[in-house]
């Protein structure tokens, strides 16, 4: 069973992660029920709707069936839907010890606010998580930072998350590293397809084999072969 923690996030330091990361999706969910249990909800996106139904699976892991709509019906069933919720969704780089990404969700309404979502494979790993210094107050067991229950009722209460120069500070280090990261793969990527383009073009005579193009030893002038013109023009 996988677990999950959720933390707060300053909306400073997450806006300053999307500007740099950039947003991978936008998200708008219309939920069409307000009965608990498997919520039926319309989901949209910039080049794709869906229909789907969430729930759970016998081992308690939440898990969703997608049915995909036509943009105009998606559109069209938000008129029965009683409550919504849009937000920007981006990933992180994954932190020492986790094989997934952090999550982050910028959600824009009914209310405003950032979460973290973090996946870890079981207990023992959440347990043993490292929380990063740029987090801000956990919200794992708070029900009320639910989807659905944000698309339902608002955000019931907007606490004040702490913002500290050492929290701007251990964002920029995390986005640096990111960065380096990513400039290093793309290095290594854009090397080898050209080696690869190269060999290619040898191998179908396009190109020929790369050759020495220095002077050999035998070829190169000697002193004397120097200085003769030079005597001639002196005398």
């Amino acid at each position: 069973m996988k677990n999950v923690r959720r933390f707060l996030v300053s909306p400073c330091i997450a806006r300053l992660v999307a500007r740099e990361r950039g947003v991978d999706r936008q998200i708008v969910e219309g939920y069409l029920s307000s009965q608990p249990g498997k919520d039926q909800l319309i989901r949209l996106e910039a080049d794709q709707a869906h229909f789907v139904l969430s729930g759970q699976d016998p081992a308690g892991d939440p898990v969703e069936k997608l049915a995909p709509l036509p943009r105009e019906h998606a559109e069209a069933l938000f008129g029965l839907c009683v409550g919504q919720i849009s937000y920007d969704r981006l990933h992180l780089p994954p932190q020492s010890g986790l094989s997934d990404a952090i999550q982050l969700d910028r959600v824009v309404y009914p209310s405003s606010f950032d979460l973290i979502t973090v996946e870890f494979a079981d207990a023992q790993q959440a347990e043993a998580f490292q929380i990063p210094t740029w987090f801000g107050p956990e919200v794992t067991t708070e029900y009320t930072y639910e989807w659905r229950y944000i698309a339902l009722n608002g955000l019931q209460s907007n606490p004040e998350v702490p913002l500290s120069s050492q929290q701007v500070e251990a964002v920029l280090d995390m986005l640096d590293q990111s960065q380096t990261a990513t400039k290093a793969t793309n290095g290594s990527a854009a090397d080898d397809v050209i080696v690869a383009l190269s060999r290619s073009l040898e191998t179908s005579g396009l190109l020929k084999a790369t050759k020495d193009t220095s002077t050999p030893p035998e070829a190169k002038p000697l002193a004397e072969d120097v200085l003769e013109p030079m005597k001639r023009s002196a005398q």
